[in-house]
């Protein structure tokens, strides 16, 4: 598993779980300003960027292994987790083993079950037309239409970054959504917990986030001015809205 630490190892350290598709790098528009004020650790999900693709399909639990090793050579003795996505169901699974150190979670587009059919399409369209046969559609679930429109650097980065992903690492991953629940996972969860939605988001919308809310013992939900990807479309509304839970 590919991991970096980034700033001043004395701050309190706060660990980075990515959508899937994406890299480390998803959080660079953010990275300046969160290193102010924490030690970033970030980690390429197994099947992903810089990480050993494995034959797959991948679990949750295999993929919440891969973050705790991670914590462990990082060797974080308190921290906090933010995960978007893939990266949230990654941390929900974690936080349910209620881990020593883990201080705060915070929830981001992310839900704890989905309809396997969705994956299944997914995964059958990567394997006769590899990420080019899927790219758009991740495109416009990730971003608002007026984002995808403007083609920003920060779009076509993520464009780039998911065409470049390994078909069948990005497949296991699927995998790995499709078989979960974690539902009765939730109420193991005891530390304090942030959900976040996207106004736009049709990947997991507010109901989504609110079933988390309604299963977690103390979370709280904010929304966000976004689709299912934050951080390259709103990075500044994105930080402000959480920090003050993480800081």
């Amino acid at each position: 598993i590919y991991w970096r630490g980034d700033g001043d190892a004395q701050l309190p350290a706060l660990v980075l779980g990515n959508s899937l598709g994406t890299d480390i790098t998803l959080w660079d528009p953010m990275l300046e300003a969160l290193m102010r004020h924490f030690y970033v650790v970030r980690f390429d999900t197994r099947g992903h960027g810089g990480s050993d693709i494995p034959p797959g399909p991948y679990s949750i639990e295999q993929l919440a292994d891969d973050a705790q090793a991670v914590i462990a050579a990082a060797r974080l003795s308190q921290y906090s987790y933010w995960g978007i996505s893939l990266g949230g169901m990654i941390g929900m699974e974690l936080a349910a083993r209620k881990p020593i150190g883990l201080k705060k979670l915070v929830l981001s587009h992310t839900a704890a079950e989905f309809d396997a059919g969705i994956w299944d399409q997914r995964i059958t369209a990567l394997k006769t037309g590899g990420m080019a046969a899927i790219i758009d559609g991740v495109i416009g679930r990730f971003f608002t239409p007026d984002f995808v429109t403007q083609n920003t650097v920060n779009l076509k980065r993520i464009r780039n970054i998911a065409l470049s992903q390994a078909p069948s690492g990005y497949a296991a991953c699927c995998g790995a959504i499709r078989d979960m629940d974690l539902y009765p996972r939730l109420e193991r969860i005891q530390v304090p917990t942030l959900v976040v939605v996207g106004e736009m988001d049709l990947s997991t919308p507010e109901a989504r986030g609110q079933a988390l809310v309604d299963r977690i013992n103390g979370a709280r939900m904010i929304k966000v001015p976004s689709a299912h990807i934050a951080p390259p479309e709103i990075p500044n509304e994105y930080l402000a809205a959480v920090h003050p839970f993480i800081s």
